[in-house]
């Protein structure tokens, strides 16, 4: 449960730009609040977060897009400085190699650099990051502040789109009777959706809330098919002539 906290504190101190100041107030105070209620427990935390989550999720959105092409034009401005000669030199071997400066977030580089490597890439790679989330937020807050706050208003209604297929499951789930452990599935599905507006799971996307809905449907046609396998055969000898 500490750690769920944790991870409120973190939604709320990076908190993107232009996010309204009255919300961030608001979810300021809650916390505050679950941190001193004794009788709180996780359910309430998590639910508490996917509420302020679904108001985050647009902006977060939006800014990770920014962060994004920010990093693909003047990442390695902010990484190379941080490198000693050595790894600046391994670095442009990896990149010869194919590699990317995306790919440092990633797995791949494993293969390539020793673990001594690594540790020196990881301590860049962060600090790196920072000064990457400071120049983005002033350009969003600069120049491309139009731009963001019309990206921002995109995501709102991909959001709406989202909300309205997390409905349509959870009517699905409700209206499952003949197959509970479905129902169940379909629930935690969305669950999963839900946190992941607000960083306890991976950001959820329309097009995967979408699949889920075919995906389901289908399990539940196999469910259905299966279910008729198991019903015995009732043969009326008397009837066959």
């Amino acid at each position: 449960m500490k750690s769920t906290i944790e991870l409120f504190h973190r939604l709320y101190d990076h908190l993107p730009p232009l996010f309204p100041q009255d919300i961030a107030d608001k979810m300021c105070h809650v916390i505050e609040h679950l941190e001193k209620d004794p009788s709180v427990t996780l359910e309430d935390i998590e639910k508490t977060m996917v509420v302020f989550g679904y108001e985050v999720w647009p902006y977060n959105e939006a800014f990770r897009e920014f962060l994004s092409l920010a990093e693909g034009k003047v990442g390695e401005h902010f990484l190379l400085p941080r490198l000693s000669a050595t790894m600046q030199e391994r670095y442009h071997e990896f990149k010869v190699y194919g590699g990317t400066l995306r790919d440092l977030h990633s797995g791949r580089p494993a293969e390539f650099f020793s673990r001594e490597d690594l540790s020196e890439l990881c301590i860049a790679l962060v600090d790196a990051q920072k000064d990457m989330r400071e120049y983005t937020t002033r350009e969003v807050l600069g120049l491309s502040r139009s731009k963001y706050l019309a990206r921002v208003e995109e995501f709102k209604i991909v959001l709406e789109g989202i909300k309205d297929k997390l409905e349509e499951l959870r009517k699905f789930a409700d209206e499952e009777q003949d197959h509970p452990q479905l129902a169940n599935e379909i629930r935690e599905r969305v669950r999963v959706f839900e946190h992941g507006l607000c960083d306890l799971a991976p950001s959820c996307d329309y097009e995967g809330v979408c699949q889920s809905m075919d995906f389901f449907t289908g399990r539940k046609h196999d469910l259905n098919r299966l279910r008729g396998l198991h019903v015995p055969m009732s043969i009326d000898f008397y009837s066959v002539r």
